[in-house]
Formats: structure tokens, C-alpha cells, sequence
């Protein structure tokens, strides 16, 4: 284990003190953008016309619909037009052009978030960790208050020297790593733990 940055180990009972902002809300657009709204909690950022382009395309949709039914019952669109697919269940009839630029509209939406906290702002559901000052990988909440009460009880968890010397962990802990130089003392599971929410950590960010 590596003993750099021992000065981590000695600050962790302060770090409790260093407050991390709640996950911004995910679904917030950027300067110029809006919901595209073509059913409720779609929240997909478009342009005002692209969203004025699916209300539209939400009012003409019965009349793009077979009025005899078909392999798809109700929702059976007539010769020429599509589902545009823009969400699960969305059975709207468009062309299929309309269906592609919704399509294009989704794979382009998260660059047009805007995020309060960078390109660290977690999804909804999760926070930064806080393990120290900059950690940002997000985890959910109670995960960060398991680090935080980690960094409280971190002196009760060192012997008064060894092999590591002043960071060394009494029998049955191991120093935690959330991040070069974390030498809090935790047990072996809470250890695989904090590897794997470092694994799932891009994941969990609006951007990964």
C-alpha cells in the first residue's frame, strides 16, 4: 500500500466538514434550449422550433392513422408514415424524416444539459462522494454518508505504528483508496466497495 500522501489520513475527521452539493437536476437545459414536451417527462432539450415541430406533429397524428386498422390495430399508420419512436410507446405517425430527426434529437440531447456542477454533476439519485475535498465520483447518498462517518472514526482505526507507520490500520481494517493517497482505514468489503462505485462513478454522471 502506498504511504503518500499521509497528511490525508490526519485531515480525515475535518473532512466531514467539506459540504457537497445535492445532484443537480439532470433533465435541465441549456441557454436556448427547452423541453421538447411531445408526451409528459419527455425532457429531451431541443430547439423552441423542434419542440413546436413535435406539438405539431402530436395534433396531426390521428389523421396519419388508418381509420380501418391494421397489423397494428389503432395505431396502424397509413402509407407513408411512421411511428416516430422518439420514446417507448411513442406510436405517433410521422414521416419518416420526422422520425430520424427525433432520433438525432436523442442522441445529441446531453449536449444540451446544462450542468450546475461541470461535467461531475451526477444523475438524479446520486451525490459526490466527499471522501475528501474533489471527490466527485457519485454514489448514492448514503454511500457518501459511510465516507463521511469513515473519516470520523479513521484515528480509531490506526494502531500507533507499524509497517506503514503512522497510517497503519489496526488487525481486521485496510486503508480504503478511494483515490491515490486515501489511507483511511476501513474494512476489506467496504475497500471492494469503494473500487467498484470508482468503476460505476462515470456511469452515474449526466455526461460519463
Amino acid at each position: 500500500m502506498s504511504s503518500n500522501f499521509v497528511a490525508v489520513s490526519a485531515m480525515a475527521g475535518a473532512l466531514l466538514f467539506f459540504a457537497s452539493p445535492a445532484a443537480a437536476d439532470p433533465d435541465t437545459c441549456a441557454s436556448g434550449y427547452v423541453w421538447r414536451d411531445a408526451a409528459p417527462n419527455d425532457h429531451v432539450c431541443v430547439t423552441p422550433g423542434e419542440r413546436s415541430q413535435a406539438a405539431a406533429q402530436n395534433a396531426a397524428g390521428p389523421s396519419r392513422r388508418s381509420s380501418t386498422g391494421g397489423g397494428f390495430g389503432p395505431n396502424t399508420c397509413i402509407s407513408g408514415f411512421v411511428w416516430r419512436d422518439a420514446f417507448g410507446g411513442d406510436v405517433v405517425c410521422v414521416t419518416p424524416e420526422e422520425r430520424a430527426l427525433a432520433s438525432a434529437q436523442n442522441a445529441a440531447a446531453s449536449s444540451h444539459l446544462a450542468l450546475a456542477y461541470g461535467p461531475d454533476t451526477c444523475k438524479s439519485g446520486f451525490v459526490w462522494r466527499d471522501a475528501a475535498p474533489n471527490d466527485h465520483v457519485c454514489v448514492p447518498p448514503s454511500h457518501r454518508d459511510m465516507a463521511a462517518s469513515e473519516n470520523a472514526m479513521a484515528d480509531s482505526r490506526r494502531a500507533a505504528g507499524g509497517a506503514s507507520g503512522p497510517n497503519t490500520c489496526i488487525s481486521g481494517f485496510v486503508w480504503r483508496e478511494a483515490f491515490g493517497g486515501d489511507v483511511v482505514c476501513v474494512i476489506p468489503a467496504r475497500r471492494d466497495d469503494v473500487r467498484e462505485e470508482n468503476a460505476l462513478g462515470p456511469s452515474r454522471r449526466v455526461l460519463p
